[in-house]
């Protein structure tokens, strides 16, 4: 090989090393997202615990993403904090993970460390079909969103109580079933239009 074919066979190989970790970072929200959550417990958690939660996607720049979480705790008390990270380095508690990961694909937490995608299931929220990817880290099962990487359901068991966080309300289906690239609606409708204009001549033809 010469030095320029092997200058492009590196290229081509870094390239493809590359592009599962591009991949893995594509975010699936859009500025203005939310979602609400109920928790149900049993046994005796700690009443700083929240008995719902609602988070607000308020800025996306790039990967990285500031969100406001407000909670409302089993005491009574209502706490209201913004946070901001990237997909790269993980959202808190594996809040949002990156869209459209696959069984084997990893997400990344700076504390909590790597952990596998280990199936795609599917579900009906608000009446549309969807799918779930799930995993699990220590005493925690998370299922999320394959769509869009937002954290659907956690449960977590420990010796003295259970939680279970569950999505109950949002935004986000009804803004990405309707989030239709108008290019696509165009192309749709000139070939409808088109259709009807063939077969109106067809039956025109066939009456004379």
């Amino acid at each position: 090989m010469n030095k320029k074919t092997n200058a492009l066979f590196i290229t081509l190989i870094l390239t493809w090393l590359l592009c599962p970790v591009f991949a893995q970072a594509s975010v699936g929200l859009k500025e203005g997202d939310w979602i609400e959550y109920e928790i149900t417990y049993t046994g005796t958690p700690p009443e700083t615990y929240p008995q719902t939660a609602r988070f607000e996607v308020q800025t996306i720049q790039g990967t990285n993403i500031t969100l406001e979480i407000k909670t409302n705790a089993l005491d009574g008390a209502e706490i209201i904090t913004t946070v901001t990270f990237t997909l790269e380095d993980g959202a808190p508690d594996f809040i949002i993970i990156p869209a459209n990961l696959n069984v084997n694909d990893e997400v990344n937490h700076e504390e909590q460390g790597r952990i596998e995608i280990l199936g795609i299931e599917e579900y009906t929220f608000e009446g549309e079909k969807r799918e779930l990817v799930y995993g699990t880290t220590d005493d925690l099962d998370y299922h999320w969103d394959r769509t869009s990487g937002i954290v659907i359901q956690i449960d977590q068991t420990t010796d003295t109580y259970t939680q279970s966080w569950l999505a109950v309300n949002t935004n986000i289906v009804q803004m990405q079933a309707s989030d239709l690239d108008p290019l696509i609606l165009y192309g749709v409708i000139i070939v409808v239009i088109i259709i009807i204009i063939v077969v109106a001549t067809l039956l025109f033809r066939r009456k004379k």
